[in-house]
């Protein structure tokens, strides 16, 4: 009993994986990936409905639910990349279960490549209004002027010469909260990006460590079969020599019987003669 708990050496074996529980998770995670897939297409939405909305009220309460369907998605995207790695362990160890952990893997991977197009996009399209808004205060400024409005977070110096021009301080005040605004969510946006990027690259990089755990396990699985190649070999060649081994034993035990029957012949033979 004491060796059951531990205690002598016996060492229990590695619980098996169960499979109702393997499939059962791969189901959720495909839940996880649809629900994931669907945050993106509201945030698409609400990405057009921030570059239309005019109200400032309505303006924000896009803001704030833009900024909460984000946080809810990076939750949700970090948390299926680690389930996802987890049933890669698992199908390293039972090549069957492989299949369906690369769909997951490819599907994962293009919700991340999908959620990186649409953030790019809504950012291009920022910038383009950024850039009309600070045209309204300057209608004549150059590409350059233009890049530096975009650019910088405050605005302050950009607008400060419209602001002190009173037949343009109204617009100018309007145009920089529109900048100001528009660059918080540039900010956001990369923010986003960057984890994307970071995110993808994990994916990609369990993926090499998966590779270089597969040939490791080609390789060795390249020498058991030599070995048992080369113990095949060696097996025939001691099974033909014990072959050879019995014939001659046989050879040797006819031999035998026909020596003794040639002497009891002789034998025979020689008494009859004597007799007669």
């Amino acid at each position: 009993m004491g060796n059951l708990n531990g205690g002598g050496g016996y060492t229990a074996p590695p619980p098996q994986d169960n499979v109702q529980d393997f499939y059962a998770e791969v189901d959720q995670i495909r839940g996880g990936i649809e629900s994931v897939n669907a945050n993106i297409a509201q945030i698409e939405s609400l990405h057009q409905r921030s570059l239309n909305d005019i109200d400032e009220a309505a303006q924000q309460m896009t803001t704030n639910r833009l900024e909460a369907l984000v946080t809810e998605t990076s939750a949700l995207n970090t948390n299926l990349a680690t389930r996802i790695k987890a049933l890669k362990g698992k199908a390293s160890r039972d090549p069957t279960k492989a299949p369906q952990v690369g769909v997951l893997d490819r599907n994962f991977k293009d919700s991340l490549r999908k959620y990186q197009l649409v953030e790019k996009s809504f950012a291009d399209r920022t910038r383009e209004q950024m850039a009309r808004q600070y045209r309204i205060v300057k209608p004549d400024a150059s590409e350059d002027e233009v890049r530096q409005a975009c650019e910088d977070s405050q605005g302050q110096q950009v607008f400060s010469q419209a602001l002190l021009s009173g037949n343009r301080r109204g617009e100018a005040r309007s145009a920089l909260r529109e900048v100001q605004a528009r660059h918080t969510e540039i900010q956001r946006i990369e923010k986003t990006i960057i984890e994307l990027a970071q995110l993808f690259s994990e994916m990609e990089q369990m993926v090499t460590e998966q590779d270089e755990m597969v040939q490791v396990i080609d390789q060795r699985g390249e020498e058991i079969t030599h070995n048992v190649d080369k113990a095949q070999e060696e097996i025939g060649g001691a099974v033909e020599k014990a072959r050879s081994a019995r014939r001659k034993k046989w050879w040797c035990l006819l031999i035998a019987l026909l020596i003794i029957i040639i002497i009891v012949v002789i034998a025979v033979v020689v008494t009859l003669v004597n007799k007669k």
